[in-house]
């Protein structure tokens, strides 16, 4: 063979082993790539403390054989808050989230001080408890 010849035979010999290389890692990598991909955890409240801001009364009535989450939003905050959006959760025997809903409780501004009524729907599923919380909510500065 020519030296010509021996340095072609080596770039494709090492070209080769990187193809090798690069599906091993692949392979190794994609186990954990599919993990990430998975499930995320549960959601929670974008609103960190908005229990400071608006409080919950609420019950788990049923209508037409469905769970559904009926109630009051009061707003305990000096300001204006809406696009409020709860966070309906079933929960197991261990209190572990099952089933998640995010829906929409009040559209409407809601000055501070002031009470709305809600109606949403809930997980349907055996055997469950409910817990509710504020997903999410704008609060308008400057009052009405």
């Amino acid at each position: 063979m020519s030296p010509g010849a021996d340095g072609a035979v080596a770039s494709c010999a090492t070209w080769r082993r990187r193809g090798v290389v690069a599906a091993l890692a692949l392979l190794l990598a994609l186990p954990a790539l599919s993990a990430c991909a998975g499930r995320a955890g549960p959601l929670e409240p974008l609103v960190v403390g908005w229990e400071r801001h608006v409080r919950l009364e609420w019950e788990v009535v049923h209508r037409g054989g469905q769970p559904v989450v009926s109630g009051y939003l009061v707003n305990d905050s000096p300001y204006t808050v809406m696009r409020v959006q709860l966070l309906v959760e079933a929960l197991d025997a261990h209190g572990a989230v099952v089933a998640q809903e995010v829906a929409w409780a009040v559209a409407d501004r809601m000055p501070s001080s002031t009470r709305a009524s809600f109606e949403v729907r809930a997980p349907a599923l055996p055997s469950v408890t409910y817990r509710v919380r504020v997903f999410a909510f704008d609060r308008v500065d400057g009052g009405v």
